[in-house]
């Protein structure tokens, strides 16, 4: 048989009957004395199951002979830790005498109410927590949008002021044009004028040519006929 199997049946007898034999103290004890008893009793239980689990594993390991039957004392063993745990839990409120029953219940309703109590508090302190939490966000976002908004009147602000000063120029421009309209307008018509004038002058000397002319011809030919 595997020697690991047997020496994990060892430490578990010595831990049940450790159990067994502090279980049947805790009726007569109270107060810290009967805490610490139940905490160490609580303690073997759970070094118990522990040795157990290492028993399930290790049964793999014995030999196919002796296997059943160390499968058989394994099953007895779960039963007697079972029934350890039962009487554990009875002797916890099996106590001495009722004055000492009534006090630890008194002491138990009185740290469930206060558990009970601050869990509350500590409830509520969370929510109060988030609560605030969640207006200092709307407060912030408030904060931002509100900053954002007068950038925005800002920028359109100065956007009306530019497209102010570009209509005015743009009036002035319109202004300057039908100024710069006008005097070619009136170029124009000075210029029709001094080709009218031009015009006449020219014919005006044409004729005052054509009659020098006329009267050299005439001259002329009064000379030659003498």
């Amino acid at each position: 048989m595997s020697s690991v199997f047997e020496s994990y049946e060892g430490q578990f007898s010595t831990i049940t009957a450790d159990i067994t034999a502090r279980i049947g103290k805790i009726p007569n004890l109270i107060g810290t004395e009967k805490k610490t008893a139940i905490g160490v009793v609580q303690g073997n239980i759970d070094e118990a199951g522990e040795l157990l689990d290492q028993m399930d594993l290790e049964i793999h390991d014995v030999p196919q002979d002796n296997r059943g039957a160390a499968k058989k004392r394994l099953t007895s063993y779960k039963h007697e830790l079972e029934r350890l745990k039962k009487e554990f839990r009875q002797s916890q409120v099996a106590l001495g005498d009722e004055t000492s029953m009534r006090k630890e219940l008194f002491d138990r309703e009185e740290l469930y109410t206060s558990e009970d109590h601050r869990a509350r508090l500590l409830d509520n302190t969370e929510r109060l927590a988030k609560t605030s939490d969640t207006l200092e966000d709307g407060y912030r976002i408030a904060k931002e949008t509100e900053t954002i908004g007068l950038d925005i009147i800002d920028n359109l602000q100065g956007d009306r002021d530019t497209i102010n000063r570009i209509r005015g120029r743009l009036r002035d421009t319109d202004s300057e044009i039908s100024k710069g309209g006008r005097v070619i307008r009136r170029i124009g018509r000075r210029i029709v004028q001094h080709k009218i004038i031009l015009a006449v002058v020219i014919l005006v000397i044409l004729v005052i040519i054509g009659l020098l002319i006329f009267g050299i011809v005439k001259i002329h030919q009064k000379t030659s006929s003498k």
